[in-house]
């Protein structure tokens, strides 16, 4: 007997390694399920995930797209292949400049896609001793980026030596302002339950660029243009 698809959300959030990426396949497949079986239960269920995972940009806004889907289970599907279907580690790969030597900080999977497409990048590990440093942003809103706080160290030791620090906000990772706030709320100052890394918010200001589905752009322009709506259901709910 297969467990409950709520039942279903804890084992994922349980499952969750140290480092890796939401699982946002598996995630969309469970909410798909309750949305055409229980639609009643959709908002609890976002909710929910949420709490397993509030500092990815990417749960609120799949939870986002759900809610605001006229036909929630379609919608689902889609978000969810829009998320697989992500270039942000293709856009990396066209601008990274080589041979290096550049830092990854906790590298996503975008950075481990765009090293596999460029080799012949030098990776390196000392910030301070790389000609840029590259941070994974784990959410984002309006004008600053949510990391780990080894990759945040690792941008101030950059910004300090004079080293550019670039950005990836991957497809979904960016939200509008309202639910961006409560990421903050709720994710940090705080540990990832994911990674067991403390967080920590990074400002645009110190970014060069930032490399997302669009490709490189600048942060004023990047942090400006999330694609999911803030709907009222994830604003300000307690658990």
């Amino acid at each position: 007997m297969s467990p409950h698809p709520l039942e279903h959300l804890r084992y994922l959030a349980r499952g969750w390694g140290s480092g890796e990426d939401f699982p946002a396949s598996e995630a969309a497949e469970v909410l798909a399920e309750l949305a055409a079986e229980s639609p009643g239960t959709l908002v609890h269920a976002c909710r929910r995930l949420i709490e397993y995972f509030p500092s990815s940009g990417q749960a609120w806004w799949l939870c986002a797209r759900a809610l605001c889907a006229l036909d929630p289970p379609e919608g689902i599907r889609e978000a969810a292949d829009e998320l697989a279907g992500d270039p942000t580690g293709r856009r990396l790969a066209e601008v990274l400049p080589a041979p290096g030597p550049v830092a990854f900080p906790e590298p996503s999977s975008a950075v481990r896609a765009a090293l596999r497409r460029r080799q012949e990048v030098q990776v390196q590990k000392k910030a301070v001793r790389a000609q840029l440093v590259v941070v994974s942003a784990l959410a984002a809103g309006p004008g600053a980026i949510l990391t780990s706080a080894r990759s945040a160290a690792a941008a101030t030791a950059a910004t300090g030596a004079g080293k550019p620090v670039w950005a990836i906000v991957g497809r979904g990772v960016l939200l509008p302002g309202p639910l961006w706030d409560q990421v903050l709320v709720r994710a940090a100052p705080s540990v990832d339950a994911g990674t067991g890394s403390a967080l920590e918010v990074v400002d645009g200001a110190a970014l060069e660029a930032v490399v997302g589905d669009a490709g490189q752009q600048a942060p004023k322009v990047a942090l400006a243009r999330p694609t999911c709506p803030p709907v009222a259901e994830l604003l300000g709910w307690k658990s």
